[in-house]
C-alpha cells in the first residue's frame, strides 16, 4: 500500500467509526506503545500529552520528574521503573502526512536516570512532542478520559479493550454505545489466534472484565448471538455483541479514580 492509498484507508476507517481528527491521533499513539506491548510507556505517553496536568520541556527536549512522583503517577515502583527504562523507550511510531509523506520517530527517545537518584528525565523527539502536544491541547476530552482509566492497569489485553470502550464510548450521539465483533475481529484486535469462543471468554474477556471492573469508570457486558439452522447439540456462536457500561458509581472504580 502506497502512502497515498494508506490515507484513504484511514480516512475510510475513521469514518466509519465516526472518529475525530483527534480520536484517529489517540488511537494510532495508543496502539503503537499497546502493539510493542510497552505499558509504562504508554501511561508515560498519556502523561506527557499534558492530561493529568502542566507538562515542561527544557531546552533540549527533555522532561524532568521526581522519581518518586512519577513511579506514583504511573502507579508502579522504582524497580519496575527501572527495569522497563529501555522498553520505555523502544516504542516506534509511523506515520503518513496528509501531502503523503511517510514517517517514523521514536516518540520517548531516551532517558537518563541513577539507581539512587531522586530525579529522572526522559529526552523526547521533536516529532514526538508535536504528537503529544496536538494529543492533549485543549483538555482533550478523549486523552482525558483515556488517562482516568488506564493508570490503574496492567494487562495488555486490559488496555486494548479500555482503548476499544473509550473508542466506542465516543461515538457520536446518534450512535449504539454497543458493537458487535466475528472470532476473527476479536483475534485480531488482541493480537490472539484462539481457536473457539470458548478461549476468548476464558483468556480475555472474563481476565479483563475483572480487573478493568476494580479499576474503571467505563466497563463493558457481553453476549453472543447463536447461529442459525444450526440442527441439533450445544449451540455454536456466530458473533460477540459487547455493549458499553458507565461503571463511575462502582466503590471500586471510584477508589482508583479519585
Amino acid at each position: 500500500m502506497n502512502p497515498r492509498q494508506a490515507i484513504e484507508s484511514q480516512k475510510d476507517i475513521n469514518k466509519a467509526l465516526y472518529l475525530p481528527k483527534k480520536t484517529e491521533l489517540a488511537v494510532n499513539l495508543i496502539h503503537a506503545f499497546i502493539k510493542n506491548n510497552n505499558i509504562l510507556g504508554l501511561k508515560l505517553a498519556i502523561l506527557l500529552s499534558g492530561a493529568r496536568s502542566q507538562i515542561t520541556y527544557d531546552n533540549e527536549n527533555k522532561v524532568h520528574f521526581e522519581v518518586e512522583e512519577l513511579c506514583k503517577l504511573l502507579k508502579t515502583d522504582r524497580r519496575n521503573l527501572s527495569r522497563n527504562l529501555k522498553k520505555i523507550c523502544s516504542t516506534q511510531y509511523t506515520y503518513v502526512t496528509l501531502e503523503g509523506q511517510a514517517g517514523m520517530t521514536t516518540p520517548i527517545h531516551s532517558y537518563e536516570y541513577y539507581a539512587k537518584s531522586t530525579k529522572i528525565w526522559f529526552e523526547i523527539s521533536s516529532k514526538g512532542k508535536e504528537l503529544f502536544s496536538e494529543l492533549g491541547k485543549g483538555g482533550y476530552q478523549f486523552t482525558k478520559c483515556i488517562s482516568e482509566n488506564l493508570m490503574e492497569l496492567k494487562h495488555k489485553h486490559s488496555l486494548r479493550m479500555q482503548l476499544f470502550l473509550e473508542l466506542v464510548n465516543n461515538y457520536s450521539a446518534n450512535v449504539g454505545k454497543r458493537i458487535k465483533m466475528s472470532k476473527d475481529d476479536v483475534n485480531d484486535y488482541f493480537g490472539t489466534n484462539y481457536a473457539n469462543w470458548y478461549e476468548i471468554e476464558r483468556k480475555i474477556l472474563e481476565p479483563v472484565r475483572s480487573e478493568i471492573n476494580t479499576a474503571s469508570s467505563l466497563t463493558f457486558r457481553y453476549d453472543f448471538t447463536i447461529v442459525k439452522n444450526q440442527g441439533t447439540g450445544r449451540p455454536k456462536f456466530d458473533e460477540i455483541i459487547i455493549d458499553v457500561v458507565d461503571n463511575s458509581e462502582s466503590l471500586f472504580a471510584l477508589a482508583h479514580i479519585e
